[in-house]
């Protein structure tokens, strides 16, 4: 007879069991009616879930940001790694995954809504300060007044040496970080992922220190 299962699971362990299949289907059902809106075919695996998790400054100030929620594959890896649940905050722009992140993490703070208003989205959620944000977004795709919208209202939100973690398979930065007056740098590359992902980092230089060095 199997070992019978624990009644109570801790957080940790409740949050790094797999993910149903019907997950990949629901992802993937969204992905078919808007695949440049959504990137991926797949939603992130425990993998990436946990690399990304590594990017985290839970020590600052502010909620934890993820920009792009789909059905929850990274929001477990941030939870699994030790950021509570009502630290976190959503921004996932279709209803049905929205609903669905909802019903799956209680108590998670979801924003429906398109992250390139994030400006909007933030302010009306009453959120002035991040201690990280992390992305699944197809940001490459996006217009570069887009991209910029993104960023800003995110930076304007981070401490100083906040960060900005974007997930992406792009071979190079997905974004123009020089232009968009950010420094950036590849901090993983996982192969073992279909397709193939690499881990951004990006921060805002101090703009002050940076004038007095020129």
């Amino acid at each position: 007879m199997p070992d019978a299962l624990p009644a109570v699971l801790n957080p940790a362990q409740r949050w790094r069991r797999p993910a149903p299949a019907g997950d990949r289907e629901l992802f993937f059902r969204h992905w078919l009616r808007n695949p440049l809106g959504i990137g991926a075919a797949l939603p992130s695996g425990a993998k990436v879930a946990r690399a990304m998790a590594r990017e985290l400054r839970l020590d600052d100030a502010g909620a934890v940001l993820e920009l792009g929620g789909g059905t929850g594959g990274l929001t477990r890896g941030l939870i699994a790694a030790g950021c509570p649940v009502s630290r976190l905050v959503v921004i996932e722009r279709e209803p049905g995954l929205a609903r669905f992140l909802e019903r799956r993490f209680p108590g998670l703070s979801v924003v429906c809504g398109d992250a390139c208003d994030a400006e909007a989205l933030l302010a009306g959620a009453g959120i002035d300060r991040l201690a990280t944000v992390v992305s699944s977004l197809p940001i490459k795709w996006f217009p570069r007044a887009a991209q910029r919208a993104v960023l800003d209202a995110c930076f304007a939100r981070l401490g100083p040496d906040g960060a900005f973690v974007q997930l992406t398979n792009a071979l190079a930065s997905p974004i123009p970080a020089a232009e968009l007056g950010l420094a950036g740098e590849e901090v993983m590359r996982i192969w073992a992922h279909f397709l193939p992902v690499q881990i951004w980092r990006y921060r805002r230089p101090d703009r002050g220190a940076a004038a007095e060095r020129c």
